[in-house]
């Protein structure tokens, strides 16, 4: 039976592709940032919007009703992603404090720089709490979920 469009909701495997645009939203706006900051935060932040996305990945790989083993490995990678999500939106919002995160290249003036940085501060809080959402739902998932051949 389908759901008729205006009455679904996000997918719990929506995780994979939030995580997605984390990363490549990340690569887009930190590669304005001051060159000073390279070593400082800017591949830091990116560095955690990758590890991001490679543990959903991983996470999303594994199938968690085969062992029990494989139940733990995915609950492994889903708490490594949540990690690093809430790793990378504090990183995000320290460099929001040091600088316009808009990037200072633009011929903007402050309030329009102010203004700018503020949207993608928001911007990527939403997809953060998005995503935390989806990791906490799929850890919630994958521990009830019932190993095949074993009665529970």
């Amino acid at each position: 039976m389908s759901v008729h469009p205006g009455d679904r909701g996000v997918s719990s495997m929506q995780f994979v592709e939030t995580a997605n645009k984390i990363e490549e939203r990340a690569m887009q706006v930190c590669r304005k940032w001051p060159k000073s900051y390279t070593f400082i935060i800017t591949q830091r932040t990116i560095q955690l919007a990758s590890e991001l996305y490679e543990h959903v990945l991983k996470a999303n790989c594994i199938f968690p009703i085969t062992t029990e083993a494989e139940r733990e490995e995915r609950l492994l990678e889903l708490q490594r992603a949540l990690g690093a999500n809430n790793s990378f939106s504090r990183k995000i919002e320290r460099a929001y404090h040091m600088f316009p995160i808009c990037g200072i290249r633009n011929k903007l003036s402050r309030t329009e720089t102010d203004e700018k940085s503020d949207r993608i501060l928001a911007e990527f809080m939403n997809l953060c709490l998005i995503e935390e959402d989806a990791i906490k739902g799929n850890i919630t998932f994958t521990r009830n979920c019932k190993l095949a051949g074993k009665k529970q």
